[in-house]
């Protein structure tokens, strides 16, 4: 009688899922985190809220008008971003990856594509009175500190 017998040889599967499954759930925030620091006694990321969003002022004018550096971006790139997630999710699918670092290497490309996007966006110019303080009629870039307070998490 021939001895029938079955084995399993899990060739990787099980932890290609279980990776998948954390790329699933995870989260991957970038922009001007809470915790970003202060400036002149401001906020960093309240100072971002009001150049992301806008500040209405008199009569219906902005008192600082709506600069999108985070929504900018995002529309502007919005294919490439999902191709690049579909990669990074293909990388894990395949097991050339962990999740852990495709969720980071996501973090990374937002990050930079964000701090990009300050630098070479198509904003509303400063106002004369912004330029004659500031030197510069470039939005969002004085000091710096926006541009480098950008940054990312994973949310798990």
């Amino acid at each position: 009688m021939p001895n029938n017998t079955v084995s399993d040889n899990d060739k990787g599967l099980k932890n290609i899922l279980k990776e998948l499954n954390k790329f699933e759930k995870a989260v991957v925030k970038a922009g001007i985190l809470d915790g970003a620091g202060n400036v002149d006694g401001v906020a960093v990321v309240q100072y971002a809220t009001w150049n992301e969003n806008g500040v209405a002022g008199k009569k219906g004018k902005w008192k600082i008008p709506p600069r999108p550096f985070i929504k900018g971006w995002v529309d502007a790139n919005r294919k490439q971003i999902e191709s690049t997630i579909q990669k990074l999710y293909s990388q894990v699918a395949s097991g050339n990856t962990t999740a852990d670092d495709a969720l980071n290497r996501l973090g990374i490309y937002a990050k930079s594509g964000i701090q990009s996007y300050i630098r070479n966006g198509n904003f509303v110019p400063n106002s004369p009175a912004t330029i004659k303080i500031k030197g510069s009629s470039k939005p969002l870039i004085d000091s710096g500190t926006l541009r480098n307070s950008v940054n990312y998490e994973v949310e798990k």
